[in-house]
């Protein structure tokens, strides 16, 4: 299942494992950027997509010791055109992220160049 985000006037923020998919606008460079805080026992995999392939991904390992403000995060640039699809797929197997709001995150896809 995912969830289809229908702008990015400004950052969404999400609590569940899910993927979240953004349809471009635009043709134009497009910075999508993920902020995690994940639970405390994570085995949580964050990717960012670009019409299915994988621009960037990475597997959370906890920051010890953990506080609320640990967190981490993961950006792409992507050369999109009109009518492309950028997707957040956050995924895990581990009992600790599946549940409801167990997973905190920030989404941002902004028109821009860097990360």
């Amino acid at each position: 299942m995912s969830t289809i985000i229908p702008n990015f006037l400004t950052a969404k923020e999400i609590t569940n494992l899910d993927t979240y998919v953004y349809t471009t606008n635009t043709t134009a460079n497009h910075v999508a950027r993920i902020r995690v805080q994940p639970p405390v026992n994570t085995g949580l995999t964050v990717s960012i997509l670009w019409n299915s392939t994988t621009m960037a991904t990475m597997t959370l390992v906890p920051v010890l010791p953990y506080t609320a403000q640990s967190s981490q995060s993961l950006s792409a640039t992507i050369p999109a055109t009109s009518g492309d699809t950028v997707s957040f797929v956050l995924s895990s197997s581990t009992p600790a992220d599946k549940g409801l709001n167990a997973v905190k995150a920030t989404l941002n896809v902004h028109i821009g160049a860097g990360n």
